[in-house]
């Protein structure tokens, strides 16, 4: 395989790592109320309703939150719209 076709050689010693994020505007407008359902969670365990993933959007939206973390926000992260940062790992 060409040089420049290996994963190691073309990122060198280090790999970086983007975490996932909602888009909230996106998912407000494009979301159907079908895909709302279950998209959070009460903290009991129990998937919220369409209206209430609604309210927590719109709750997030009135913080000044534009985008949202998948599952803890990294170090690093930007509600503001950027998201993760990245990660540079050493490579295995």
């Amino acid at each position: 395989m060409p040089t420049e076709n290996q994963p190691g050689a073309v990122l060198g010693a280090t790999n970086r790592t983007m975490h996932c994020c909602l888009d909230v505007r996106g998912s407000l407008k494009n979301m159907s109320r079908r895909q709302l359902t279950g998209l959070f969670r009460h903290a009991d365990g129990t998937k919220c309703t369409a209206d209430e993933a609604t309210d927590h959007l719109l709750e997030a939206l009135a913080q000044g939150k534009e985008v949202l973390p998948f599952g803890p926000p990294c170090e690093g992260f930007d509600f503001s719209g950027n998201g993760c940062p990245g990660h540079d790992t050493e490579a295995a």
